[in-house]
């Protein structure tokens, strides 16, 4: 009877010293999520930008405000590898939006302006294509192909040229004995 109490017993420091373990293990990643909703809610506050995703996309909304639209495509680019669909796609989404601002303060004439709705209108459909409920990436893709129309091209009817003839070429095969 001594043994199994014994045996019980250390079981029991076991069980609390792995519960204790998980408890501090939750803190800390409950903690670390405080953080990051901390610096979401009010990135203004903090010096350095915690490297989870979120964090990241807020950041950049928060450059964006500060007409920082460069750094802002980096950071959305740096979002883009998530494991969250619905985040890459507002990356995307928010990518396209700034080429597309920065294309309509350009002047009509210059050639930037059509390789930045390019770029936009390229954001936009991976966005679609991630999430296609996106109305607002429709709406603004509507507009880049307003700013910027794609021409259709339409396939003509295969047609020879003149003075082109079939050829018929013969291969002539040998054989070489290998020693």
């Amino acid at each position: 009877m001594n043994k199994y109490l014994n045996a019980l017993h250390w079981l029991l420091v076991i069980v609390v010293i792995a519960s204790v373990f998980l408890a501090g293990k939750a803190s800390l990643a409950l903690w670390q999520t405080n953080q990051v909703n901390e610096f979401i809610a009010n990135p203004a506050d903090f010096e350095t930008v915690p490297e989870q995703a979120k964090a990241q996309f807020a950041q950049a909304a928060y450059e964006v405000e500060q007409n920082k639209a460069e750094q802002a495509l980096e950071r959305l680019t740096s979002v883009l590898n998530t494991d969250d669909n619905y985040l890459e796609a507002a990356a995307y989404f928010n990518r396209a939006n700034i080429n597309l601002r920065s294309a309509r303060e350009l002047p009509s004439d210059d050639a930037a302006r059509i390789a930045l709705v390019g770029l936009a209108k390229q954001d936009y459909r991976t966005a679609l294509l991630i999430e296609p409920e996106l109305w607002d990436a429709r709406y603004n893709l509507e507009l880049a192909l307003l700013m910027s129309p794609e021409s259709v091209t339409v396939k003509k009817a295969y047609s020879k040229r003149k003075g082109s003839e079939s050829v018929v070429v013969k291969a002539v095969g040998f054989r070489v004995e290998l020693p």
